[in-house]
């Protein structure tokens, strides 16, 4: 049925159809291409993508150790190092040392000994017949343990000697300062 309104009708549908073909292409085409305010930073991209004559020399100078480490034979030895850098000379070079079993003797002393020195001598008491101190909140003499394992192997009026492991260490008594007598 054909009347007065069909023209108008096909025109409208006609526009609409191209607007939604329109909309539906950008939508679709959107990551396409890059808008004007942003063709700075595409330029910049491409510019960082780009190789660089000194990347590519250092390609280049990489391509030529690889080939020429392909062409050696392999040696019968199994200790071979390969300095990729240059070398320096021995003044120069940082020589990393494995610690030695002297090293390794030292820092258990010093960590027995700090240990040592954490527990508090409050009082030693001195005479020609009986020497006590009292180490830890424990009253303890000469040839006594203390504490962990600690043997007290002398006592004095300012210091206590304690030994473990054979590491023997010198404790000071608390309170005590260094007093030159006067006349």
């Amino acid at each position: 049925m054909i009347n007065k309104y069909t023209g108008i009708t096909l025109i409208l549908l006609a526009i609409l159809s191209v607007i939604a073909s329109w909309m539906i292409y950008k939508k679709s085409t959107k990551g396409f291409y890059v808008p004007q305010n942003n063709s700075i930073n595409s330029q910049q991209l491409i510019r960082d993508i780009q190789i660089k004559p000194a990347a590519f020399n250092s390609l280049k100078v990489m391509n030529d150790v690889v080939d020429t480490f392909s062409n050696i034979q392999a040696s019968e030895e199994n200790n071979q190092s390969i300095a990729l850098s240059p070398i320096k000379g021995k003044q120069k070079r940082s020589i990393i040392e494995m610690p030695t079993d002297k090293d390794k003797q030292k820092r258990i002393a010093a960590n027995i000994c700090w240990h040592a020195r954490k527990m508090k001598v409050s009082m030693s008491f001195v005479t020609n017949e009986d020497k006590y101190a009292v180490i830890a909140d424990k009253f303890v003499r000469e040839g006594e343990f203390v504490g962990n394992k600690y043997k007290v192997m002398s006592i004095t009026t300012d210091k206590v000697k304690l030994k473990k492991r054979g590491v023997s260490c010198l404790v000071k008594v608390s309170g005590i300062k260094n007093v030159v007598a006067k006349k």
